[in-house]
């Protein structure tokens, strides 16, 4: 149910039933292109994207110059075509691009990079994005990111039925009682890459239940 959960969310599926509302403004998938053009340069991909989000740019607590100063650790200036990025500078580069803006609510669907030693300065300044009283929603399964950016857990079934909401510790323990051992799956399993072209209607599979943070 987790590109399922993220396609709604952002607004590239519809749901089977019921309506989902954001009291604010929301971010792209965290990590993902923004809708850029690959042959933009950096410099060209940030004026592209601010002329778009300015509100969201005027009030974050991330400037321009920690931007800058953040990509040059990774050898990124702004006259490098996104194009021309390895593919750690990608990740690095989209992540932060995502980071820059201040929104209402981040959309996480993935945190296996988020969460390497190399997105260390990331992490740090999503922490302080955060501060300013903004939200997160994500579907990772990695414990370490959950205990550090979320206080609420939920956990759904395989047809989208809430089996458990409440505090984040008490939500890991349902799962792993009541959902990872009949499903066979743990926490600290490799994530899947979030693709927006994929099939996001759901499969059948071997697992009984999915589990949704």
């Amino acid at each position: 149910m987790k590109d399922q959960l993220m396609g709604a969310l952002s607004g590239f599926v519809q749901p089977v039933a019921g309506d989902f509302e954001a009291f604010g403004s929301l971010s792209w998938p965290l990590g993902g292109e923004g809708g850029l053009d690959s042959k933009l340069t950096i410099g060209n991909g940030l004026e592209f994207l601010s002329s778009i989000y300015s509100d969201c740019l005027e009030v974050s607590l991330v400037s321009i110059d920690d931007f800058f100063e953040v990509l040059q650790t990774r050898s990124i200036d702004s006259n490098t075509r996104v194009k021309d990025l390895v593919k750690g500078q990608k990740d690095f580069f989209y992540m932060m691009l995502s980071i820059l803006f201040s929104f209402d609510i981040y959309i996480i669907p993935r945190s296996k990079f988020l969460m390497t030693k190399e997105a260390k300065p990331l992490r740090n300044l999503l922490h302080k994005q955060l501060s300013d009283s903004k939200s997160l929603v994500s579907v990772t399964v990695n414990n370490r990111f959950r205990r550090e950016f979320c206080n609420r857990g939920m956990v759904l079934g395989s047809l989208g039925e809430i089996l458990f909401h409440g505090d984040l510790e008490e939500a890991i323990a349902y799962e792993q009682k009541n959902v990872m051992i009949r499903s066979g799956s743990g926490s600290g399993s490799e994530e899947n890459q979030f693709d927006m072209a994929s099939n996001l209607t759901n499969s059948d599979s071997s697992s009984d239940q999915s589990d949704v943070f």
